[in-house]
């Protein structure tokens, strides 16, 4: 059976992704900061747990180590870890948005630059990046988060473009809005708080957490799932309640027609 690395497993998505993998009999290696969280876990003996810390380069080379030995070359990477970082721009200080980054986008690219080499070599493999239907498109008090999304959009173009003519598959997933403690629990202000942005992020946080219309990690994992078993050169796969909508509206319509629908749906 093949084997797959995803990262980021010990809540929500990543977790969910385990699951699924795991039922259909893939050799599946769950990496997370804190391995002891998955102690109680009711996964199976075979899934192999290993310590990825997006900063600790060291940390996923040690987790590939692991992994091969296990199971040998991984067949898979699915890049889900990270966080979100929420708030109005001019809220957010320069040190949070630098580590958001740091960990977000260079810290994705430290797994990729670690598994890629090896599945250009061998003419094979697949490297799944979880992003964001805010990847494509910005919603208010997110703008770094979709910012860190788009990034992950354009260097999964990049790297599609640079190896079409191999074996090598990449994937985007780009979920709608999920059932994942980050998406409920509520947004921030930033270090700095402005009084001005307090009423309406109010109001967004507690359309949130009331979970409107949130798909659940599962349907996520579901999607994952199906782009690692399509050998196609497909790039994008939307996942969840009303994110193929939201694409083509915001594929076909002007910008200032759905930003405008946005605005008033998102935080009137």
């Amino acid at each position: 059976m093949p084997t797959v690395l995803i990262t980021g497993t010990s809540s929500g998505i990543g977790k969910a992704t385990v699951e699924r993998f795991a039922a259909a009999g893939w050799q599946v290696v769950a990496t997370m900061r804190q391995p002891a969280d998955a102690a109680d876990f009711d996964w199976p003996d075979d899934v192999l747990v290993e310590r990825l810390d997006l900063n600790d380069a060291n940390s996923i080379l040690l987790a590939k180590t692991a992994a091969e030995a296990r199971f040998g070359l991984v067949d898979v990477v699915v890049n889900n870890a990270g966080y979100g970082l929420t708030g109005a721009i001019e809220t957010c200080s320069e040190a949070q948005v630098r580590a958001f980054f740091e960990t977000n986008l260079f810290g994705t690219l430290r797994v990729i630059r670690t598994f890629l080499p090896q599945m250009r070599e061998r003419d094979a493999g697949m490297l799944i990046n979880v992003s964001s239907i805010g990847g494509r498109m910005t919603f208010p008090f997110y703008g770094y988060y979709n910012a860190g999304k788009h990034a992950l959009e354009s260097v999964s173009e990049a790297i599609w473009l640079e190896l079409h003519d191999t074996g090598v598959r990449v994937k985007l997933i780009e979920p709608g809005f999920t059932q994942t403690d980050f998406a409920t629990g509520g947004l921030q202000q930033g270090e700095h708080e402005i009084p001005f942005y307090a009423e309406r992020i109010e109001r967004l946080t507690q359309r949130l957490q009331q979970g409107q219309s949130g798909s659940p990690p599962t349907a996520i994992a579901e999607a994952i799932f199906r782009a690692a078993n399509d050998p196609s050169s497909r790039l994008r796969y939307s996942a969840g309640k009303y994110a193929w909508l939201l694409l083509t509206l915001r594929r076909w319509l002007p910008d200032r027609v759905f930003m405008n629908l946005i605005r008033r749906a998102v935080a009137p």
